[in-house]
């Protein structure tokens, strides 16, 4: 049994894209067969100092745990980089959400007073909206506007739904 530790940039008190994360893990891999144990980050920057949240999570496990990171992919080169390398230091798994996860998940950006209400709303339809998400296991997701490579990093760990 694994733990999927997926640190998210959302703040706890509005938890959207940790919403948009988690439907698509509920859709494509079904029945709980997993653990999940949220890390929210309040910006980007903090997606790589959330250490001992993290390294108290995996010694809380009492699964195999894997770390994965899910960063926007804005034009932040520098913090970009820096995200890459925390990832290949640490072994974590790297997930990038070109440009943000909104606009990977409904193909538009969202404005910062609609996220919250955009990310029920998208929770409340997954299982019409989902199937009509075109991006979300693309080999190089930062190449192309509303790519992700969420689900090609989890089949590393988790068996899809048939």
């Amino acid at each position: 049994m694994i733990e999927l530790i997926i640190v998210v940039e959302t703040r706890a008190s509005n938890r959207s894209d940790w919403m948009y994360i988690k439907s698509a893990l509920d859709y494509y891999y079904g029945s709980r067969t997993y653990g999940i144990s949220p890390i929210f980050a309040k910006c980007k920057s903090e997606l790589i100092t959330r250490d001992k949240i993290i390294d108290k999570a995996i010694k809380d496990s009492k699964r195999t745990p894997y770390v994965v990171i899910c960063a926007d992919y804005d034009r932040e080169e520098e913090l970009n980089n820096k995200i890459i390398k925390y990832c290949n230091v640490n072994d974590y798994n790297l997930v990038w959400m070109n440009l943000d996860v909104e606009d990977v998940f409904w193909g538009e950006q969202v404005t910062d007073e609609n996220k919250r209400r955009k990310a029920v709303e998208f929770q409340t339809k997954k299982d019409k909206l989902l199937p009509n998400v075109q991006g979300l296991e693309s080999n190089s997701p930062l190449k192309k506007r509303h790519q992700s490579n969420l689900l090609l990093v989890c089949d590393t760990f988790l068996k899809r739904k048939q």
